[in-house]
């Protein structure tokens, strides 16, 4: 035991003179009595200040080190795949009975390794092994193991269990290789091909709006025939919509086809895309899948003023005309006495969008109220403008200079809606911006996203700045410029600018939602074999986060009615994870509640359906999965060696104990045991005072 200090900032010269005063005064009360020996003088005196000391020392509190070398185990993770298609029975594949076969192996872990099980599908959660069934409804191996590897357990290696089927997020193999750990594979499934025809993906805009048409596209895949004629049916419920026929033949696997849709009702709905063949398949059940749409009223109206001609200009008009959710109308001004105009008939915008500073001219043509209307102004050097600034500027520029700038993330406000679904990418690499480096918010409560970056220095000038006033938004963006991001040969970047400008605007466009209960579930769609989630964000009548609410729901389709209550996260955040569901469409009415007081109430809906993404490819990527292990220094095995996964020797070498020195830190105040001492010692001296009938 090492002795470490005290956590009292008392000099040594004041706690050795305290000590000494101590002594001193113990001897003091002895010394006058002529009635015992000095021999028991000392002895009284003695257990008096060793007492008083070990109070005083107490009182100081002092702490002490002791350091124990241990040996730890190798640390294992086991990432097993519970999604859909690692049951399937295929070939010598014995769908669950080979995954239980595994798993039995994998669980018998030799002592001198400690294994922790974790199961994945759209998420990554520990499993217990023992009672594990795949019925998950998407494999996102990346985010698995992405989860690890960044992870703050001390992993040695990873165990990665899986079919390598991706039907959700990015390709694992780049993570792979840049792991400081080896990704071990073991190989489920089959790869033999099988005669079937499948659905293997539905794309669309999730959104659309009433009065309008929606494109669908539709991707199948089919192998084994040749020669066959087959249906594809659009329907919504038992309505058939529209149908295609299609000749699939021994040539072509995959097949792309477009449908059009009508939207005429909002809400939320749901629509079938469904294979009708007469053909002895694999597999049925990949036949039909299911989507949703969420029907909004009308598209967002945007005015684009323009206030000269400018490549940024071009590529604002050509991102706005490409979203089927935007309804655009633009402005020109090519001088004072000339503009072109392009307008759709409506009777007010639900944003208008400033291209540099208008002319008094045009705003007095168009006839637009300001404070009435959204806004967003956008940068342009050198338009023509005679309109004050801060009419439309939420950022002041104190120097008319533009420098070549770099985009940096504000981190104050990085989990704004604006910077959601951003790519995940280095802005340093980006072509640079034109900006203000010296530029401030023109009001306090405005928020910066995103400030400029000069030559690797960061300043606080803002480049994306927004603003709440009342039902109104605003947000402005000083930079211009960024039409070179647009032409990027760089995919990462053309997405970053385009999603930016998209997330900027339909914020900026959207009213402010001020609702106390904000309640949604995670996704539209779930499936039959799902629980589906659903989160809410609670706030009281005074605008602070409620933390001790009650938030009720009942849930109705036509056969079914239950009654839930949220589980309280804590910040006035709740969730629920409803049981699974049968196929339907589901209502939901939320109440909040304090007390007796009611707070909010909201309502809304989703969709359960059995059709399964993982059941459109059932066929094992060899491929990616040997990529993983080889990228990673990791070894690959087929589920029929499992059985010497514990024997190899590859393995083994990567799971070495180490040893390590662990501190434990030790505070007498926190133990009776001192405290007991100081009773005795007390006790001892009154035994003796006793004994010579001192007072």
């Amino acid at each position: 035991m090492e002795f470490q200090g005290l956590q009292t900032s008392f000099p040594i010269f004041v706690i050795v003179i305290v000590s000494l005063l101590i002594c001193l005064i113990s001897w003091y009360t002895y010394k006058r009595y002529t009635s015992i020996s000095t021999k028991w003088k000392i002895t009284l005196s003695a257990l008096r200040a060793s007492a008083l000391i070990l109070l005083f020392f107490l009182f100081l509190n002092p702490f002490f080190k002791t350091e124990t070398e241990v040996t730890l185990k190798p640390k294992i993770a086991v990432l097993l795949d519970i999604s859909e298609s690692t049951a399937i029975h295929k070939e010598t594949y014995q769908g669950n009975d080979s995954f239980q076969n595994v798993i039995a192996t994998l669980r018998n872990v030799p002592s001198d390794y400690e294994a922790d099980f974790l199961g994945f599908g759209s998420s990554v959660l520990p499993i217990d092994p023992a009672v594990v069934v795949p019925s998950g409804t998407q494999t996102n191996i990346y985010n698995a193991i992405e989860n690890v590897v960044s992870s703050d357990e001390e992993y040695l290696s990873v165990i990665l269990v899986t079919d390598g089927i991706i039907t959700a997020g990015k390709n694992p193999i780049i993570l792979a290789r840049e792991s400081h750990i080896p990704i071990h594979v073991i190989a489920l499934g089959d790869t033999s091909k099988v005669k079937d025809v499948s659905i293997k993906n539905i794309t669309t805009n999730g959104t659309g709006f009433t009065n309008t048409v929606h494109k669908i596209t539709a991707e199948l895949s089919q192998y084994g025939f040749d020669e066959h004629e087959i249906s594809i049916n659009l329907k919504s419920d038992d309505q058939l919509l529209d149908s295609k026929k299609l000749k699939i033949n021994s040539d072509t696997e995959i097949y792309t086809l477009d449908f059009e849709l009508e939207l005429s009702s909002p809400g939320l709905q749901q629509y079938q895309i469904e294979v009708i063949t007469e053909l002895d398949e694999w597999l049925e059940q990949n036949n039909t899948s299911t989507f949703s749409i969420e029907v909004l009223e009308s598209k967002n109206k945007i005015l684009h003023i323009a206030s000269g001609v400018h490549p940024d200009v071009k590529a604002l008009r050509s991102i706005l005309s490409l979203d089927e959710n935007i309804e655009l109308s633009t402005f020109t001004t090519l001088n004072p006495n000339y503009s072109i105009k392009n307008f759709t008939e409506t009777d007010e915008y639900d944003l208008v969008i400033y291209h540099g500073l208008p002319t008094s001219k045009t705003i007095a043509e168009l006839g637009l109220n300001l404070n009435e209307t959204a806004s967003l102004f956008i940068l342009l050097p050198n338009s023509l403008n005679s309109y004050a600034e801060n009419t439309f500027s939420l950022i002041n520029n104190r120097s008319p200079d533009l420098f070549d700038v770099q985009i940096k993330i504000n981190s104050e406000n990085s989990d704004h809606a604006i910077l959601e679904g951003l790519p995940d990418v280095n802005l340093l690499n980006f072509a640079p911006l034109q900006s203000s480096i010296n530029a401030s918010n023109a009001f306090p409560e405005a928020q910066s996203l995103l400030t400029a970056q000069y030559q690797n220095i960061t300043t606080d000038s803002p480049l994306i700045s927004i603003l709440e006033q009342g039902n109104i938004r605003r947000s402005e963006f000083l930079g211009s410029g960024w039409f070179k991001m647009y032409l990027s040969p760089n995919a990462d970047e053309r997405i970053f600018i385009e999603q930016l400008l998209i997330n900027l605007i339909d914020w900026t466009a959207s009213n402010p939602d001020n609702r106390l209960l904000k309640i949604k579930p995670s996704k539209n769609s779930f499936n039959s074999n799902e629980s589906p989630l659903i989160n809410a964000s609670l706030i009281n009548e005074s605008g602070d986060v409620e933390t001790q609410g009650v938030i009720e729901i009942t849930i109705t389709n036509d056969d079914f009615s239950a009654n839930y209550t949220m589980e309280n996260l804590d910040n006035g955040n709740y969730q629920l994870q409803i049981p699974s569901l049968a196929d339907g469409r589901y209502e939901f009415l939320a109440t909040a509640r304090k007390g007796n007081r009611e707070i909010d109430q909201q309502s809304g809906e989703f969709l359960v359906s059995e059709s399964s993404v993982e059941l459109a490819n059932t066929t094992r990527n060899n491929d990616l999965l040997s990529n993983i292990a080889l990228g990673s220094k990791g070894e690959f095995m087929e589920y029929t060696s499992v059985d010497e996964l514990w024997n190899n020797e590859e393995i083994r070498s990567t799971l070495n104990s180490k040893k390590e020195i662990q501190e434990t830190y030790i505070f007498p105040i926190r133990s009776l045991y001192w405290f007991f001492l100081v009773i005795a010692l007390l006790a001892a001296e009154w035994i003796g005072r006793k004994r010579f009938a001192l007072p």
